[in-house]
């Protein structure tokens, strides 16, 4: 029961890198995915249902026990381990569709790259363009995208006036 427990009282920690790219819209928020403090508040606006500032013992138990229905895929009120794999699996491949349309979406002429030019559809990707572009070819494939994920998403410290304060 305790492992249970401890499994459910994670899953948002667990999920929340890849819940917040499944979503479509959320990288056009300047502070998504940039790191564990902003990735923390959205976590907790979600909880936060009536939008108060708190999170209520009720809104958190109603947010886990959503998480936890979606990953009980048998229904007898236990998560099994295999059950959330299942439901991570979901969640990382969403996001992984999601990564691959924004790429899509900024590959303008549709050559599977993006030049410098094209880049700026993702401004995190074109201030780092010269380290994700690994082979120097002044093109970024969709694998130096996706294997520069640690890069672009890493802790990012945006402060109150959207601004990079220390990268």
């Amino acid at each position: 029961m305790k492992k249970a427990i401890n499994i459910f009282l994670a899953l948002p920690i667990v999920l929340g890198a890849a819940l917040a790219h499944a979503e479509p819209g959320a990288c056009r928020e300047p502070a998504q995915g940039q790191g564990r403090a902003q990735m923390e508040d959205t976590m907790f606006k979600r909880m936060d249902a009536n939008s108060d500032g708190a999170v209520s013992k009720a809104e958190f138990q109603g947010f886990n026990t959503k998480r936890f229905k979606e990953m009980d895929a048998d229904k007898d009120g236990k998560v099994t381990r295999e059950e959330m794999d299942v439901r991570v699996n979901q969640v990382m491949k969403n996001g992984l569709k999601h990564l691959d349309d924004r790429f899509a979406s900024a590959d303008t002429n549709r050559d599977g790259g993006l030049d410098y030019n094209e880049a700026q559809a993702m401004p995190v990707m074109q201030v780092y363009f010269e380290q994700v572009d690994t082979d120097k070819d002044g093109k970024v494939t969709r694998e130096e995208y996706i294997a520069a994920m640690p890069l672009l998403h890493r802790v990012k410290n945006i402060g109150q006036k959207g601004k990079d304060e220390a990268l």
